[in-house]
C-alpha cells in the first residue's frame, strides 16, 4: 500500500509517512472488527442466553454483560490459540465479500419494491459476481486450506456462513419473483394504501 500511494507524482520522498499510515489503517482495521464483532456477538449471546434467563436481555445488566463478552472474548482467543491471524484472516475475507453480497441482494429487492426495474442491474450483477467468486474461494478455502490442517472448527464456520448466505439470497429471489409478478405490492402502493387508511379513519373520528 505504502508503495502504491508513494507512485502518485511528487509523493515518493513521503515513502516513510505512507508506510506508517499503512500500519495505522491495517491496525485500526482489525481493531474496529474486533471491536464491533464482539459487541454484535455478545448482543446476540445475551439474546439467546435471555430465552434461559430473561434478565440477560437487560444490555444495562452488569453480570450478564461481563459473562457474555467473556465467553466471546474466549472465543476470540481461542481461534488465535489455535493458530495464527493468518488462519482466521480467509475467513474474515469470505465473511466480508458475502456480507457485501447480502446487502446488494437487499438493495436489488429495494429498488424491485420501488418501481425501479430497469435500475437493478447496477446492484444485481455485482451480486452475482461477489457471490460466485466468494462462494468459489470459501469452498476452496475449506478443501485446501482449513481439511488439510484439521481445522475443523474454522471449516465448519465458513460452511456455515456460505449455507446461510444462500439460503438468504434464495428467499430474496423467491420475494422478487412476487413482487414481479404482482403478489407483493411496490413501496408506492403500500404507502398510498397506508395514506387513504389514516385518512379514512381521520374522518370516521
Amino acid at each position: 500500500m505504502a508503495d502504491i500511494f508513494s507512485r502518485i507524482g511528487g509523493l515518493r520522498h513521503l515513502m516513510s509517512y505512507w508506510y506508517h499510515f499503512a500500519i495505522m489503517f491495517e491496525a485500526l482495521f482489525i481493531l474496529t472488527l474486533i471491536d464491533a464483532g464482539t459487541r454484535v456477538g455478545r448482543y446476540l449471546m445475551q439474546e439467546i442466553g435471555g430465552v434461559v434467563y430473561p434478565k440477560f436481555r437487560d444490555y444495562k445488566w452488569w453480570p450478564g454483560v461481563i459473562i457474555t463478552s467473556g465467553i466471546f472474548t474466549f472465543c476470540w482467543g481461542y481461534l488465535l490459540y489455535t493458530g495464527t491471524i493468518s488462519t482466521i484472516w480467509p475467513l474474515f475475507g469470505v465473511n466480508n465479500q458475502l456480507l457485501a453480497g447480502m446487502a446488494l441482494a437487499i438493495a436489488t429487492t429495494f429498488l424491485l419494491r420501488m418501481g425501479k426495474v430497469k435500475y437493478i442491474w447496477v446492484t444485481m450483477i455485482p451480486m452475482i459476481f461477489l457471490l460466485i467468486t466468494t462462494i468459489v474461494a470459501g469452498y476452496q478455502n475449506i478443501v485446501y486450506n482449513y481439511l488439510p490442517k484439521h481445522n475443523y472448527l474454522l471449516a465448519g464456520l465458513s460452511a456455515l456462513m456460505i449455507l446461510m448466505v444462500i439460503l438468504i439470497v434464495a428467499d430474496s429471489v423467491r420475494v422478487w419473483i412476487r413482487i414481479v409478478s404482482g403478489k407483493t405490492p411496490l413501496l408506492v402502493e403500500t404507502n398510498e394504501s397506508l395514506r387513504k387508511e389514516a385518512y379514512t379513519k381521520y374522518l370516521s373520528e
